[in-house]
């Protein structure tokens, strides 16, 4: 029995908002368990401002891994739709095990070996080892140099002094400015309140440091100051969030613009004529007579 186009879309568009409502209950149970926590992401980066694992870098990370160990892939999908932060807890260690000797190896023979023959490290044009990042050496230094001059200095300077450093410094500065510079040239709006949270926080670690040693008077006036701009860095966590939303929303689109094209190809294969003319032409292709037709 055939199944209509109608049929097909709905049974697509049913399963997309089924997985898309089971991962919003995952989320939502992660965050009941916080109460509601909109600074869930400071605490899983912790005082080390670790590597932040984004759904975008999720999402990268697991296709390279799938290639590279498919059965680890497959078990760690697995534990993301059981228990999210055990998921990300586990993948940083596949992380780490799988891709930091691999980093550091690549690190130290592309800047060692080209700055002895006078070039760049990576190599002429090379990709920082960044995860995550796939903009050229060249563009992201041309990147921090207009938005962070004073961080795009230092790394100028020790490039000519100490190139071991300079690799080491620049991971740091990856870590730090990689996903601004990256959404910069994909999304500005996002970039401009990436930005502003990152001076954001800065702000509150500052305020945080001189209330730990200031006198009582002092430090009343420092929480006050402290206060107001965490209430600033909820209103840039909220546009965050509300622009990731809506790319979500747009990938759905897209989406449903593939289910349709790709039913539309299936409901024309399943014509019996455009089936014996598929046949024909393949058959007379594999004898050397045509080249027609390309499965």
């Amino acid at each position: 029995m055939k199944t209509s186009y109608k049929t097909i879309l709905v049974l697509a568009m049913a399963a997309a908002v089924l997985s898309i409502t089971a991962l919003h209950c995952l989320a939502t149970e992660d965050v009941n368990k916080e109460k509601d926590n909109i600074w869930s992401e400071d605490a899983a980066k912790g005082e080390s401002g670790r590597f932040e694992l984004t759904e975008e870098k999720i999402e990268r990370i697991m296709n390279q891994l799938a290639k590279t160990n498919p059965e680890k892939a497959e078990e760690l999908k697995q534990l993301q739709a059981k228990d999210p932060e055990k998921f990300k807890a586990e993948l940083r260690e596949v992380m780490q095990e799988q891709f930091g000797k691999r980093f550091r190896k690549r690190m130290e023979e592309r800047s060692g070996q080209h700055m002895k023959e006078g070039g760049k490290p990576f190599g002429p044009g090379g990709m920082p080892p960044e995860m995550g990042m796939r903009w050229r050496e060249d563009k992201y230094l041309e990147w921090l140099k207009e938005n962070y001059a004073g961080e795009a200095k230092k790394l100028a300077e020790l490039r000519e002094k100490d190139a071991n450093l300079y690799s080491k410094q620049l991971e740091l500065s990856l870590k730090k400015y990689g996903r601004i510079a990256e959404a910069a040239r994909e999304n500005p709006q996002l970039a401009a309140v990436l930005k502003e949270d990152l001076a954001l926080r800065q702000q509150q670690d500052k305020l945080l440091g001189q209330i730990e040693t200031a006198g009582d008077k002092e430090k009343e006036e420092l929480v006050k100051e402290l206060k107001e701009v965490l209430n600033h860095r909820f209103d840039a966590i909220l546009k965050r969030k509300q622009i990731e939303y809506e790319q979500l929303l747009k990938k759905l689109e897209r989406l449903k613009k593939e289910v349709e094209q790709r039913n539309a190809k299936v409901e024309k294969w399943k014509d019996a004529g455009f089936k014996d003319e598929s046949v024909k032409a393949k058959l007379e292709d594999l004898l050397g007579k045509s080249d027609k037709f390309t499965w």
